[in-house]
């Protein structure tokens, strides 16, 4: 709990930082850098220090109510990405599914073979959506 809660912090003051960059830049060149830096870089890893703060958090032996209704509240992320990977893999298994035994749209180009990532996302999304509110054993 403690490693997740200093990474977490160490995040924020990461992106508060990078904040205040963006904020005093005025060549347009270094504005668009640091801009790519806090999306590209600065939110995925807010996103995964969060979910593994709420990990941490769930996975208390004796949470207060507060530290409780924050593991759940830290938890909510994963699940909406889980639900969201779902809701893709299964689009893109259904849209395959509906051009190789139904009728083939002009904008196919594929087989009955190009599922591709569909079912991974679909596993993928339940796995990720099945943990977000899962209390565990936190390795640190």
């Amino acid at each position: 709990m403690k490693a997740a809660s200093k990474r977490f912090l160490a995040v924020i003051v990461f992106l508060t930082a990078l904040v205040g960059v963006i904020a005093s830049t005025t060549h347009e060149g270094w504005l668009t850098a640091w801009f790519l830096l806090l999306i590209f870089v600065g939110l995925p890893v807010f996103i995964l220090a969060w979910i593994d703060l709420g990990s941490a958090l769930r996975s208390l032996d004796n949470p207060t109510a507060l530290q409780r209704a924050a593991g759940v509240l830290f938890g909510v992320p994963q699940a909406v990405f889980g639900v969201v990977s779902i809701a893709i893999g299964l689009s893109i298994v259904c849209w395959v599914l509906y051009n190789s035994l139904v009728e083939e749209q002009p904008q196919y180009s594929g087989g009955f073979l190009t599922l591709g990532i569909g079912p991974a996302l679909v596993i993928f999304g339940v796995y990720w959506a099945r943990a977000a509110f899962k209390r565990g054993a936190q390795a640190e």
